[in-house]
């Protein structure tokens, strides 16, 4: 299935994926970030997110590309977890911002922030290592 992207009409003037991103998404090979998952992958959820993030923060573009959203509540009791570029840099590398769905009150500028798709990616995978280290060491408690 072809990644979603957004249509260009929608995203702001000069804004351009990272080409870093544009090979993952575009790329053959399934790549599991678990918890984390592209939005790219369901046309439905990055609509509903990016309209989400344009009303909490209609002062500033923010374009969802990667969702957490653990209904098991091992990760984050559970709430949603979004990572957005920052389209306030219009550079080819725009920032990653974290918004946090348990934590409404802090804004993306006031979470975890990355200096580009890069860093998060590796972060990111770093991640997922831990939390399906984390799901194993819970189950084998039960």
């Amino acid at each position: 299935m072809k990644p979603f992207l957004y249509d260009f009409p929608i995203l702001p003037d000069g804004f351009k994926f990272p080409v870093e991103y544009l090979n993952v998404v575009f790329a053959d090979e399934i790549v599991d970030i678990e918890p984390w998952r592209f939005l790219s992958k369901n046309m439905a959820g990055s609509l509903f997110y990016y309209g989400s993030m344009l009303l909490k923060f209609s002062g500033a573009a923010l374009v969802p590309f990667a969702i957490i959203q653990d209904e098991s509540g091992l990760y984050n009791d559970g709430w949603v977890v979004l990572a957005c570029f920052d389209v306030s840099n219009k550079e080819d590398c725009p920032n990653v911002r974290i918004y946090d769905y348990s934590r409404p009150k802090l804004s993306p500028w006031d979470n975890l922030a990355y200096s580009n798709f890069s860093e998060w990616f590796s972060a990111a995978k770093e991640e997922s290592s831990r939390f399906k280290a984390e799901r194993v060491e819970d189950q084998g408690c039960s």
